[in-house]
C-alpha cells in the first residue's frame, strides 16, 4: 500500500493493525506522527476527510447549541487533513507562569505540570511552526524589527503588561506536511475513516480496538498496542462517551469529568477609546499587524490576584470612519439609478453630517500612512472560567455514521463578567491616569454577551488533565486515567484556557507526549 489510502476507494482489509494508532489528522495528530516517525515508530494515522473541506464528512459536525449562541459547529471546525489549521489565524504565544497555577480563591484548578516542564517542548512547538521561541520578552520582539521599545506600557505602570503574539509561518498543516507524511515509511495514511466506537476489552482496562467506519458503510477494525484520540475537543468527548457499551457513563467518565469545563477564549467588542498623541502606536491594531506581531494589553499576575480575576486582555482596533456613514455611502451608490425614496434622504443627510468619514481611506492604508483614528473600539477577551456547566452533551439522533450528535452547553459564570468588567476599569484608568486619551465604558453584562459575545474557535477542556483520578480525565503524560494503552492530544487536556490561543500550546504537548511514548 502506498502511505496514504482512501478507505472510499482504495482496497482495504477489514482489520487494520500498527503498534500506534493516532486518531486525527489534526495539529496534535500530525505532530505525534511526525515525532514518532522520527524516533523510528511505525504509526497508523487515521483522518476522516481527505486533502479538501467536503460537503458529506463536514456534515458530521452537525450539533445543536443550547447555551449561549455560539457558532455553527460545522463551520468552526475542520474535519479534513490538518483539521483546524486549515482556517488557523496562526496567533501563537506561550501561557504565563499564572496559567498553570491554581487560584484557589476563585476555585480554579491548577495544572499537574507546569512552565519549566513544557518549556522545552514550547521551544520546539515554535521551530514547527516558524517562530521565535521567546514570547515574554516584548522589547525583544520589537527590538528586532527596529520598533521602539520605549512605547511599552509596563515601562509606565506597575499593573499593565504587554502581550505579544507572533503569527506562525507554518500555519496551514496541510500545505506544509502533508508531503512530509506521505513520503514518511514510518506513517500509514487511512483518509475518509471515521472511528465510531473505542471497544474495550473483557477486563475493563485496557482498549482492545476501534470499530471505524466509512460513510460508504464499510467498517474497518483498528487494533494497536496504543491508540490516542487527537480528534478535537469536542470530538474527543464525543467518543469517549459515546463508547459506554462496558462503561454506562462512557470511557474516562468515572468521576464525570467527561464533556465538562468546555472554555472559549471569549471575547466582545464594547466601548470606546479615544486616544491622545501620547497613546503608542504599537497598540494599534492595524499598525503591528504588517511586522506580523499583535500586542495586546493586559494585566500583571499581581494585578489578577489583587483584584480576584482571570486573565483578561484589551485589544485596540482603529476606527478611521464612522462604519454607519460608510454604510450609507454604499447605499446612495447602489440607489442612484432608483427612484428617490425616504431612506434615501436620510443617508443623504447621514453622509453630509460626516464627509470625513464617507471619503476616508480603507483603515489599512491609513494605519500605514500612520494616521490617528477618530478612536478605538475596545475588544476584550478573558480566560474563561472551567465551568462544569459549560459541557458537551450527546442527544439521542444519529449522525450518517450511526455516532450520536452533540450538544453544546456554553455558558459564562459571575467571574466571567467580573474579569471583563474589572479588566476594563485597570485598563481605563491606568490609560487615563497616564493623559493617554479618554473612554466611554459600558457594563458588559450577560445580556451583552448573549447579543454580542464571540468565541474564537478555541475549545478547550472536555478531558481535562488532572494528577488524580477523581479530578479529571487524563493524567499528566496524557493517558486516561484507568485505562492502560488510551491517550488523548489537544486542547480537550488542559485543566485552564489560560491567556493564549491553544494551538501552539497543543503542539508543544503532543510533541512531549511523542516523547513520553518513546520512553514508556
Amino acid at each position: 500500500m502506498t502511505a496514504f489510502v482512501d478507505a472510499l476507494t482504495d482496497a482495504l482489509p477489514d482489520t487494520l493493525s500498527a503498534p500506534i494508532c493516532i486518531l486525527g489528522a489534526g495539529a496534535a495528530g500530525i505532530t505525534l506522527a511526525r515525532e514518532l516517525a522520527a524516533k523510528k515508530r511505525h504509526v497508523l494515522l487515521i483522518e476522516a476527510g481527505t486533502r479538501e473541506l467536503e460537503g458529506k464528512t463536514q456534515q458530521l459536525y452537525v450539533a445543536d447549541n443550547i447555551g449561549f449562541p455560539y457558532y455553527d459547529l460545522a463551520s468552526c471546525r475542520l474535519r479534513y487533513f490538518g483539521g483546524t489549521t486549515n482556517h488557523w489565524g496562526g496567533y501563537c504565544r506561550a501561557n504565563d507562569a499564572i496559567d498553570y497555577e491554581g487560584r484557589a480563591d476563585l476555585g480554579i484548578p491548577g495544572w499537574p505540570i507546569n512552565h519549566d516542564d513544557l518549556a522545552p517542548y514550547i521551544e520546539r512547538a515554535a521551530g514547527v511552526l516558524g517562530i521565535d521561541s521567546d514570547f515574554f520578552e516584548p522589547a525583544v520582539q520589537l527590538k528586532a524589527r527596529g520598533i521602539d521599545q520605549a512605547q511599552l506600557m509596563e515601562r509606565r505602570s506597575q499593573l499593565l503588561e504587554t502581550k505579544i503574539f507572533q503569527i506562525a509561518q507554518n500555519r496551514r498543516f496541510s500545505e506544509r506536511f502533508r508531503g512530509e507524511v506521505a513520503a514518511n515509511p514510518y506513517i500509514r495514511t487511512v483518509e475518509h475513516l471515521n472511528a465510531v466506537e473505542l471497544v474495550m476489552d473483557a477486563a475493563g482496562n485496557r482498549i482492545d480496538h476501534v470499530r471505524a467506519r466509512t460513510l460508504a458503510g464499510k467498517e474497518v477494525t483498528l487494533r494497536a498496542d496504543r491508540f490516542i484520540l487527537c480528534c478535537h475537543a469536542i470530538e474527543n468527548a464525543r467518543l469517549l462517551l459515546a463508547s459506554n457499551a462496558r462503561m454506562p457513563d462512557g470511557i474516562g467518565n468515572h468521576a464525570g469529568h467527561v464533556g465538562k469545563y468546555f472554555m472559549e477564549h471569549a471575547h466582545i467588542f464594547a466601548s470606546r477609546f479615544v486616544p491622545s498623541p501620547d497613546f503608542p502606536s504599537i497598540y494599534n491594531r492595524d499598525y503591528l499587524a504588517r511586522f506580523h506581531l499583535n500586542a495586546n494589553l493586559s494585566l500583571t499576575a499581581e494585578a489578577m490576584r489583587r483584584h480576584g480575576i482571570l486573565n483578561y486582555y484589551c485589544r485596540f482596533n482603529p476606527v478611521y470612519s464612522e462604519a454607519s456613514v460608510l454604510r450609507a455611502r454604499k447605499r446612495i451608490r447602489r440607489s442612484f439609478w432608483q427612484p428617490a425614496s425616504p431612506d434615501l434622504f436620510s443617508d443623504v443627510r447621514t453622509v453630509l453630517g460626516d464627509l470625513g468619514s464617507a471619503f476616508a481611506e480603507p483603515a489599512r492604508e491609513s494605519a500605514k500612512r500612520g494616521d490617528t483614528p477618530r478612536y478605538f473600539e475596545l475588544e476584550h477577551r478573558i480566560e474563561q472560567t472551567p465551568n462544569p456547566r459549560s459541557r458537551v452533551l450527546l442527544t439521542n439522533e444519529p449522525d450518517a455514521l450511526g455516532l450520536r450528535r452533540v450538544q453544546l452547553d456554553w455558558q459564562f459564570t459571575d467571574l466571567d463578567l467580573k474579569t471583563f468588567n474589572e479588566g476594563q476599569k485597570i485598563i481605563a484608568r491606568e490609560l487615563s491616569a497616564l493623559n493617554m486619551g479618554r473612554f466611554e465604558l459600558e457594563p458588559i453584562d450577560y445580556a451583552a454577551l448573549r447579543d454580542r459575545g464571540y468565541g474564537h474557535y478555541h475549545h478547550i477542556g472536555t478531558t481535562r488533565m488532572s494528577a488524580a483520578p477523581a479530578d479529571g480525565v487524563v493524567d499528566p503524560n496524557l493517558k486516561v486515567h484507568g485505562v492502560a494503552n488510551l491517550y488523548v492530544g489537544g486542547s480537550s487536556v488542559f485543566p485552564t484556557a489560560g491567556y493564549s490561543g491553544p494551538t501552539m500550546m497543543l503542539v508543544g504537548m503532543a510533541i512531549r507526549l511523542a516523547d513520553h511514548l518513546v520512553r514508556a
